[in-house]
């Protein structure tokens, strides 16, 4: 009986910050997620207690749609918006930190020049036709193609 009275109370206590780990107990699954949430842990590792929590709502049948996964993950997520962007990227290969993004935005930052730099030569020109090849030249680097092809149509070296 005495049990029972306590659970009542706890299932009416007003949902709010101070009343956070009396919700934890009301054995209502949207309390208890609001309880988890709300309430201001006074040590780190608090997280074995919730997992104690959880399993003995499971063992006298109190169904929880809200499972301790979807809470471990949800407060993955909070941790996550409140830390620096560094830390968030830290132990992140190049390839997981640019998973999902289009092309386009790896590449909105850099210069043209940049790209073109990377590229070898005949990277550089593969898939422009002879007369966009030669668009390019200054009159100066026009001029020594003349004589380099003249010499090489009349035999001279």
């Amino acid at each position: 009986m005495g049990r029972t009275i306590t659970l009542i109370v706890l299932r009416e206590v007003e949902p709010c910050p101070r009343n956070a780990l009396w919700e934890i107990f009301s054995f209502e699954a949207a309390k208890v997620a609001a309880g988890a949430d709300a309430y201001r842990w006074r040590q780190n590792d608090y997280v074995p207690i919730l997992e104690m929590i959880y399993e003995r709502y499971r063992e006298v049948g109190i169904p929880m749609s809200y499972t301790f996964e979807d809470f471990r993950r949800d407060y993955a997520r909070e941790i996550l918006k409140k830390m620096p962007m560094d830390e968030r990227l830290a132990g992140l290969s190049p390839e997981e930190r640019l998973r999902g993004l289009p092309l386009e935005d790896r590449l909105r930052d850099l210069l043209p020049e940049e790209l073109v730099r990377r590229l070898r030569p005949e990277e550089r020109l593969r898939g422009l036709s002879e007369e966009e090849r030669l668009l390019g030249l200054s009159d100066e680097a026009a001029a020594r193609l003349k004589d380099l092809l003249e010499r090489r149509t009349s035999g001279k070296q």
